[in-house]
């Protein structure tokens, strides 16, 4: 095997990036078969959804760590590190392990091509590469982030997972999967497998319906969380919030948002469901109060008070504003927003313009990214005040010569961007 220097795979990676988003499982089940489909050897809990996977899986995970297991996790997309993606038990896979399991897909996808077949993608290959380390460090569990839908999702060629897990399902990706809520479900709902239990999150009805009858359809155990046996306790800002869901009492999370205890609640019904053998009371408690993901209605900065949260459709978007509004009720609040071009930004635009008067653009460093001039335009029709910051660094150097010490600058619009205003504050 020819095997790549870390710079030489990142060089490489960076080339199959170009092909994007290809969605379908024939070049996915072929380079697994050339690879000796290592996903059959793990225990995989699958999850799909709009929004909240990431913080579900990040749940998940650290209960079943807390409990003594070896945990995998393939997340997507990363924040500050290439590496994040891949990570057992929140340590980033090695750089000369994955040049190894790159170097070994290399060679399989040009095999392909000479074959005359078509060349994975780029997510395609990294989800091999996910399969193969988790089985090489024998990880117990594997708690798997699909991409995009489900149905077609390059992860979705996991036959027997042990559980899987639909969060809340929004509007979002309609050219890929659909312009209906009940198109969308249908979509996520593919990951659904029979003879595989099932927790969904509570979803509204044309979500729900889908879901549910997918479940009958496949005769698949299904559980759905339920809202009315959660209880908050408090919500204390940089502290925790507290509640109880079920028989579970005094349960703390360390993170912001006013969604999160939902999507803590929704990972404790994935434990249970996974009816492990260990007692989990202690795990449920010690795993949510550790749990820790970055990006998500996190505080870059007090002086000023600086929010960052990746809300990138309209719902995301209403949990940040019900988050915005529970925590600052009457202080004034500044906006900063980036965001890809293919999302809904109108309707995000709607959602937030009740909050504040003013918002300031700016471009999102992808080339997907939405020109700031074009946001600002729209956002015209929603604030009194819209500024077009061009670049993420002068939009923030606005809103921070426009905040007064009592207000609150919130940045909001795509999770890509997270890295950079960490770079531009100097936060690692």
């Amino acid at each position: 095997m020819n095997q790549m220097t870390y710079e030489e795979t990142m060089d490489w990676i960076q080339q199959i990036g170009k092909s994007g988003i290809v969605l379908g499982l024939e070049r996915m089940e072929e380079l697994l078969n050339r690879l000796g489909r290592p996903e059959r050897a793990l225990n995989i809990i699958h999850v799909a959804g709009t929004n909240g996977k990431g913080s579900v899986c990040t749940f998940i995970a650290a209960i079943l760590e807390a409990a003594g297991y070896k945990v995998g996790r393939y997340i997507s997309p990363t924040l500050y590190d290439y590496r994040e993606r891949i990570q057992m038990n929140g340590a980033y896979i090695e750089p000369e392990v994955l040049t190894e399991g790159m170097s070994r897909i290399r060679e399989i996808c040009e095999s392909m091509a000479a074959d005359g077949l078509e060349v994975p993608t780029v997510f395609e290959v990294e989800t091999a590469l996910s399969f193969w380390y988790f089985k090489k460090k024998s990880c117990d569990f594997v708690v798997l982030e699909t991409g995009m839908g489900g149905r077609l999702d390059s992860t979705n060629v996991v036959e027997h997972p042990v559980l899987s897990v639909i969060t809340s399902i929004s509007m979002d990706h309609m050219a890929q999967l659909g312009n209906t809520l009940s198109a969308i479900a249908f979509e996520k709902a593919g990951i659904l497998k029979s003879g595989t239990p099932a927790v969904l999150a509570s979803q509204k009805p044309e979500a729900m319906d889908v879901l549910l009858a997918q479940c009958r359809e496949k005769n698949i155990p299904s559980a759905v969380v339920a809202w009315d046996q959660m209880v908050v306790r408090e919500r204390r800002l940089f502290v925790h919030q507290t509640f109880d869901y079920k028989q579970y009492k005094g349960l703390s999370i360390h993170l912001d948002g006013t969604y999160q205890v939902e999507n803590a609640c929704l990972a404790i019904e994935a434990i249970e469901a996974l009816k492990l053998e260990t007692p989990m009371q202690r795990a449920i408690t010690q795993g949510l109060s550790g749990a820790r993901w970055p990006g998500r209605c996190q505080c870059l900065s007090k002086e000023p008070l600086i929010f960052i949260d990746g809300a990138h459709n309209p719902d995301g978007t209403a949990a940040l504003r019900e988050t915005i509004e529970t925590y600052f009720p009457e202080r004034r609040k500044i906006l900063v927003m980036g965001v890809f071009a293919d999302k809904d930004y109108e309707a995000i635009l709607k959602e937030m313009h009740s909050v504040s008067e003013m918002l300031i653009s700016f471009t999102p460093q992808n080339v997907r990214g939405l020109d700031s001039g074009d946001l600002k335009i729209a956002a015209q029709r929603y604030f009194d005040q819209a500024i077009d910051g061009k670049t993420g660094e002068n939009a923030l150097e606005i809103a921070k010569k426009q905040a007064g010490p009592e207000d609150v600058i919130i940045i909001f619009g795509s999770l890509s961007t997270i890295s950079t205003f960490c770079d531009i504050l100097g936060i690692k």
